[in-house]
């Protein structure tokens, strides 16, 4: 019998697949940052933590169990159950003043937003470390090209070298220094590769993914590249204060606090319990009782004072702990903001003098060693500088990429949105 498969299971079976990556996927950051949202541990905790809150939730505003009870009384002595004078079966249910269970309410349901505010703040954070290690990645790539070509070259040099020390054109020492700048270059190569392996396990570990020898590392498919930002420093700072998981978190549990100072006064007020009874004789006589009580807090000077201290200073607290957090993401902001800007003056330096300069210098040794117009010292002295000036190109993007990431972080959302 053929089975059909659904176009949305279809869908599904190839996302997931996509998820768990075969060997050689190509990704985008944003495919990064979604499989990472959903395997992430620190993700998954977080959204079991909203689950629990949920919970407490729903404990919170049950009422509390309706008490059930079968009495037998008036048993004559040496006989058994069924003798009893009288039987009477109960019911019983206690209440909370209704302020309290609206107050109560209105506490565990800023509870459950402010874990959920935990939540985002954890994926952000997830988000900020796959951004960072996916970046790293990449710029670990380019140096390791770079130290394979600046192998390639030595390499090259060397035997070039030799030959001329044969033929008689080059002297000893430029023999040697060329064969010490390859194993030179061969060490950078190693180095390079244990640099790249290390950022690759990082994503691994970001994405959530065991790190089994199995298990091939993805293709990223985006550029470590400078895209401009316009955004200014007041802006930022406003939308930060909007959107922060961290300050909206710190504001639902002030929320919190302020609901249960409410329901700690309310103690000062009764409490309700509704009873009903049916009693049976023994000659076969029924009848009923009803009874309404209420709890008087007589002892509001220990007990119900205790609770309004206690909670007037839990709220005095949170107040305090969420205007910190606001002084917190402020300067945040404000650092990661300046983090940027210097990272954008470092790849625009490196970019548009730097490495054009760098490029020159080395283009013009070149050729002037080649033409024997200059000694191999000098040529390698530009060679050297070249490779020096690539890679600060490098750090500097990773650093730029890194500063931003910072920065969305503290405002809480993507600036460009």
């Amino acid at each position: 019998m053929v089975r059909r498969i659904s176009l949305a299971g279809l869908l599904s079976l190839v996302c997931h697949v996509a998820a768990f990556s075969q060997p050689g996927d190509r990704i985008s950051l944003r495919d990064a940052i979604e499989i990472a949202g959903q395997n992430n541990p620190e993700n998954i905790g977080a959204r079991r933590g909203i689950d629990a809150a949920q919970g407490r939730y729903l404990r919170g505003v049950s009422p509390p169990p309706m008490e059930f009870s079968v009495t037998y009384d008036y048993i004559p002595a040496g006989s058994g159950i069924a003798s009893f004078g009288e039987r009477v079966f109960g019911i019983s249910q206690s209440f909370d003043f209704p302020t309290t269970i609206a107050l109560r309410g209105s506490a565990l349901s800023s509870e459950v937003r402010a874990t959920e505010a935990d939540a985002r703040s954890v994926s952000y954070a997830v988000r900020r470390q796959v951004t960072e290690a996916y970046y790293a990645v990449l710029a670990r790539e380019q140096k390791l090209r770079l130290a394979e070509e600046n192998l390639r070259i030595a390499s090259d040099f060397a035997q070039k070298a030799a030959i001329r020390h044969t033929v008689g054109e080059g002297t000893s020492l430029e023999q040697l220094t060329a064969r010490v700048q390859q194993t030179q270059a061969q060490s950078d190569v190693e180095s390079a590769k244990n640099e790249h392996g290390k950022a690759v396990n990082a994503l691994h570990f970001a994405l959530g993914r065991g790190i089994e020898p199995s298990v091939r590392e993805y293709k990223l498919i985006d550029t470590l590249a400078y895209r401009p930002q316009t955004y200014d420093l007041d802006s930022l700072v406003q939308r930060a204060y909007l959107s922060n998981a961290q300050l909206q978190a710190a504001a639902f549990r002030r929320d919190a606090a302020s609901a249960n100072r409410g329901i700690a006064w309310s103690a000062l007020l009764p409490d309700f319990n509704a009873s009903y009874a049916q009693y049976r004789h023994e000659t076969g006589a029924a009848s009923y009782g009803v009874a309404l009580g209420i709890s008087v807090p007589i002892w509001f000077l220990f007990d119900q004072r205790g609770q309004i201290q206690e909670a007037a200073a839990t709220y005095s607290i949170v107040e305090a702990e969420q205007a910190s957090r606001r002084n917190f993401v402020n300067a945040e902001v404000r650092n990661a903001y300046l983090d940027v800007r210097n990272a954008e003056r470092q790849v625009k330096l490196c970019q548009e003098e730097l490495l054009p300069q760098a490029e020159e210098v080395h283009r013009v040794a070149a050729s002037s060693y080649q033409a024997g117009e200059s000694t191999y010292l000098e040529f390698l002295q530009a060679r050297q500088t070249l490779i020096s000036v690539r890679g600060t190109t490098i750090d500097a993007l990773l650093n730029y990429q890194s500063a931003v990431a910072r920065l969305e972080y503290a405002v809480g959302k993507p600036i460009n949105e």
